[in-house]
């Protein structure tokens, strides 16, 4: 068997407990955290076009 494998179980083990124990803090937080505004979600769509925008510049750059 690979070695690489043993490593690998574990974590993601360890994973999928941690979204299993996120998922009822999850429910609770769309549940009754705050609503945005139609204004707000254009903003931070646009500020994450952004970040997309300028990852993939600075990918394209360092491929050259």
């Amino acid at each position: 068997m690979d070695s690489n494998l043993w490593f690998q179980i574990p974590v993601a083990l360890v994973m999928g407990f941690m979204i299993w124990r996120m998922i009822p803090a999850a429910k609770h937080w769309l549940q009754n955290g705050p609503k945005g505004s139609s204004k707000e979600w254009l903003s931070v769509s646009m500020m994450m076009a952004a970040v997309v925008l300028f990852v993939t510049f600075l990918i394209v750059v360092v491929r050259g």
